[in-house]
């Protein structure tokens, strides 16, 4: 259960949307899966609200940096080997953004933001609280 909590899950969706985009693309480059409409809900003001599988990962996304925020308010001895293994995954964000056509695409680009946010907020937090647990006085 330990080795889970240490790994970053923004590592998970890097791994299971770059396959997947892998996929679609080797079938069909033009085609874009990020932009299926799921569902179509009309709105009192009339106008339809078609919300896409890209704007689903980016909602799953944020309740997955939710949990790394949560979870990097824990001081246990995997805290900072998760921080380490979570830098090294924005950094592949980076990387497959900038050289991998078939994630070139404002969901994975919006993706690898909340990695950087997870990364920035998982060192910020355990700094402060080792600040804390260090007061002299």
């Amino acid at each position: 259960m330990k080795v889970l909590k240490s790994i970053p899950m923004f590592g998970v969706i890097l791994v299971v949307y770059t396959m997947f985009m892998t996929v679609s693309y080797q079938s069909n480059p033009n085609l874009d899966p990020m932009k299926v409409v799921l569902f179509a809900v009309k709105l009192p003001s009339q106008q339809f609200w078609r919300p896409d599988i890209g704007d689903a990962i980016v909602v799953f996304g944020l309740f997955i940096l939710f949990l790394e925020i949560i979870k990097s308010t824990s001081t246990s001895a995997n805290t900072i080997t998760e921080h380490i293994l979570s830098t090294f995954v924005f950094m592949f964000y980076i990387i497959a953004f900038l050289l991998a056509p078939m994630v070139a695409n404002s969901t994975f680009l919006i993706l690898g933001i909340m990695s950087m946010i997870d990364v920035i907020a998982g060192f910020t937090i355990t700094a402060y609280g080792a600040k804390r647990d260090i007061s002299i006085g």
